[in-house]
């Protein structure tokens, strides 16, 4: 009698994770679809602009990514937010000082997309980065294969 309430709980426990989709194929997004998903909703490239870009450069500059199809918005850096950054990132003891200053770091775009097919897009015409003025344009990873390539850690030798 004891095996066979053994048996229906465990009967009743293997029902119960096959309703609830814990058994099976259909257990939810796949990682890389996971993966497309946040690629998706953070679309977005960075575009640096020379030091010696005038005001009138930066200006055609946004106007040209506020056109660009997909454009949902940007976020413009000027050298102090540039260095306001970088302090945070490299941050150092409170008794040191950096040995740069804002003027020697770049202004930039942070420019939203749709998705990440449009900053794809973007990337591979390749005509923001020929505008005057910008020194660089900086995308992270477009699809799924490419993000594993970049940022999956690469096997390290042996010590000999």
């Amino acid at each position: 009698m004891r095996t066979l309430k053994i048996f229906v709980v465990l009967l009743l426990a293997v029902a119960g994770l096959a309703g609830c989709g814990l058994l099976g194929q259909d257990s939810g997004p796949s990682e890389d679809e996971q993966i497309q998903k946040i690629l998706d909703e953070n679309a977005m490239f960075t575009v640096f602009l020379d030091s010696e870009a005038t005001e009138a450069q930066r200006r055609d500059v946004e106007a040209f990514l506020r056109a660009l199809p997909g454009f949902t918005g940007l976020t413009f850096t000027d050298h102090d937010g540039a260095y306001e950054k970088f302090k945070q990132v490299f941050s150092a003891p409170p008794d040191s000082t950096l040995p740069i200053g804002p003027e020697a770091l770049p202004e930039s775009f942070e420019v939203r997309m749709t998705d990440i097919a449009a900053v794809r897009k973007v990337r591979d015409e390749g005509v923001v980065k020929n505008l005057p003025g910008v020194r660089d344009v900086v995308v992270a990873c477009t699809t799924v294969q490419e993000c594993r390539e970049k940022y999956s850690p690469r096997p390290t030798a042996p010590p000999s």
